[in-house]
């Protein structure tokens, strides 16, 4: 079971390991190439976005969306956010892809860049990974 927020429209060192971080990228890129959509490329900036509302989530055991435009790179001209928790990676993709407003950012042919978290905590008496995807367009 996963939970999750979507919203359409730099901290300090990303807690993220780097192949947690590849396997949420890898699984937006994937599900866009199997709809015929050019990949996303990952943008440091909004990986450390992405890490820091994470790790938020997780200390406050709760979901709820950043400020999009906060710590967001100045060229963007459109900004979408998906945040969610689950068991696993895989689990919490599939519940963003079983989500239209998730599919939607997912599958969006207008955004051409994102950065993402995976950040593993204990909440409620269960061990679970908040991630984070932050979607962006820019002119």
């Amino acid at each position: 079971m996963a939970s999750l927020v979507a919203l359409s429209t730099f901290g300090m060192a990303c807690e993220s390991l780097p192949a947690d971080r590849s396997a949420v990228i890898s699984s937006v890129n994937q599900s866009r190439a199997e709809q015929g959509l050019a990949p996303l490329k990952e943008n440091v900036q909004l990986d450390m976005k992405a890490d820091d509302w994470a790790k938020h989530l997780r200390d406050v055991c709760d979901l709820s969306h950043s400020r999009l435009a906060d710590d967001a790179p100045d060229e963007w001209t459109k900004l979408g956010e998906n945040v969610g928790y689950g068991g696993t990676i895989a689990i919490v993709h599939d519940a963003y892809l079983n989500s239209p407003g998730h599919r939607a950012n997912i599958m969006d042919p207008g955004f051409t860049q994102m950065g993402a978290a995976a950040v593993w905590g204990d909440c409620d008496g269960q061990h679970r990974v908040f991630t984070v995807q932050e979607f962006m367009k820019t002119s």
